[in-house]
């Protein structure tokens, strides 16, 4: 019998936003975020001494009742609130969870060590982020934690938060270079004084702020891939941003492409500071991961109990949870991708091509998501797979990544898509490896054309000037070799040499 999924709504009041986001799973087996609601309620604006004010507060509260009305109207009953620096740090904090209160789900306000944590379990459950440095910076605080083996290891939080810093530093409309050179003295003490905070490894970056920064970039640069997540924002891009938004006004920083119009007035202080974390932990680059703190929690459920909640494998569970999300023929998947690398690993023992394991992982990722556009319609559905492929985020992959799995999945049967569109995000070299895994599973759809499995297994050699497959099964061989010899002329452009396909 088939499980029921669950539903979990996850809700972050955070000190610039808070945030509702509800989580469907089947507990160990598929996950997936379903809905999301976003409110810029802006709480550590004005916060001083005396703690958050009344008109923070009654932005707060209202956010809370519009959160609760949505669990009682969706029938969600099982909530995950968590406040971070914003209430934590407020003097009047009793007043705040009162007001807080007023969305009828218990809250959780997390020390400086456990925002830490979550903001960890969320990167290193949706990145390949193994040894090295992560970055989660909100409205109020920073919070960086050094990761090694896939452990946390070390955190710190600072009230460094995009919010929190503007006040005091950039308050005014127009920016000047000593307002920004304060910033950036005052970020960099406060790195100095933890001794910890060293050069080495890769750095990842969470947060509205890098999001919307990678956006940016993008944008400018004309991307072509959507979503920031899996971006890299190289340090040099990332003063090429500064400059421009210290060059322009606030009030004329919305008209930046990529730039949300409640965060103009708080994002050149997120650029400050990160770049002066990249400088400090010697990063020429930050990969951007769309997760964080709310996937943090989640995961904290979902793989309950092991501690720490970690995936194994996060580029499977992203393959794996797209499979089940588009109700991919999984049989056909299945065979197909076994097919596809047998013809990869038959050709590389012949010395055709090298081998090599990461476009091996690529062709297997393709091959199990080549007809996720079945979901669409199956007319032209290698053109629906590409679109999903590009949208779907596939956590763990980065966009050059993404561009070759979406466009295998587009070249899986028709004609072989050009990879101009993408060309600014691959890498030379990437068109004959593209062809090659492009062959491999055109073919190895081909071989399975009746979706029963005639084909169960292949051999392939060299015979005189060419290869020639052998196809082994117990069924009639005549449709296989059939279809699968439409595939010769792409076999033959990929490895040089022409194609033969006999039984066994």
């Amino acid at each position: 019998m088939t499980e029921s999924p669950t539903r979990l709504a996850v809700v972050d009041l955070g000190s610039n936003s808070f945030r509702l986001v509800v989580f469907q799973h089947v507990r160990g087996r598929w996950f997936r975020m379903v809905d999301e609601i976003r409110e810029p309620v802006r709480m550590s604006a004005g916060a001083d001494d005396s703690g958050i004010r009344p008109d923070a507060l009654a932005r707060a509260e209202r956010a809370c009742r519009l959160f609760g009305a949505y669990c009682e109207a969706v029938g969600i009953t099982s909530v995950d609130a968590v406040a971070t620096s914003a209430v934590r740090d407020a003097a009047n904090q009793a007043n705040v969870l009162a007001a807080l209160a007023a969305g009828g789900f218990p809250i959780r306000v997390l020390d400086a060590a456990e925002e830490a944590r979550y903001g960890y379990l969320g990167v290193v459950n949706t990145t390949t982020l193994r040894d090295g440095w992560f970055l989660d910076i909100g409205g109020g605080s920073i919070q960086i934690g050094r990761v090694d083996e896939r452990l946390l290891t070390r955190s710190m939080s600072r009230p460094l938060g995009a919010v929190r810093v503007t006040e005091r530093f950039l308050s005014g409309d127009q920016t000047s270079k000593s307002d920004l050179r304060r910033l950036r003295q005052h970020v960099e003490a406060e790195l100095e004084a933890v001794e910890w905070l060293a050069p080495g490894g890769n750095l990842v970056g969470v947060g509205g702020a890098v999001r919307t920064l990678a956006v940016i970039d993008q944008r400018r640069r004309r991307h072509p891939i959507p979503g920031p997540s899996g971006h890299r924002l190289t340090r040099k891009a990332l003063a090429e941003i500064e400059a421009e938004l210290a060059a322009m006004p606030v009030s004329q920083r919305a008209r930046v492409p990529g730039l949300k119009p409640d965060r103009a007035d708080i994002i050149l202080a997120a650029a400050v500071t990160i770049g002066a974390v990249m400088d400090h932990l010697g990063a020429a680059r930050i990969e951007v991961c769309g997760q964080g703190l709310r996937e943090g929690v989640f995961f904290e459920h979902y793989l309950a109990p092991d501690d720490p909640p970690l995936l194994a494998d996060v580029r499977r569970t992203a393959v794996f949870n797209a499979v089940a999300h588009f109700g991919v023929e999984r049989a056909h998947a299945d065979h197909v991708t076994a097919l596809a690398l047998s013809i990869f690993d038959g050709t590389a023992r012949l010395g055709l091509h090298e081998g090599d394991r990461s476009e091996r992982e690529i062709l297997w990722t393709a091959a199990m998501l080549h007809d996720v556009g079945v979901a669409i319609d199956y007319s032209a559905h290698q053109k629906h797979s590409e679109y999903l492929i590009l949208n779907s985020g596939l956590p763990g992959f980065d966009h050059r990544e993404v561009a070759l799995i979406a466009a295998l999945a587009r070249g899986h049967r028709k004609g072989i898509p050009s990879l101009e569109p993408v060309a600014s995000v691959l890498r030379t070299g990437d068109e004959t490896w593209f062809l090659r895994c492009a062959a491999c599973l055109r073919l190895a759809e081909q071989l399975d054309r009746a979706r029963a499995a005639q084909v169960s297994s292949l051999v392939c050699r060299l015979v005189g000037d060419g290869v020639e497959i052998v196809l082994e099964g117990t069924a009639d061989p005549r449709l296989a070799m059939w279809s699968g010899a439409s595939e010769a002329e792409n076999f033959a452009r990929a490895f040089g040499l022409p194609l033969t396909l006999v039984a066994a």
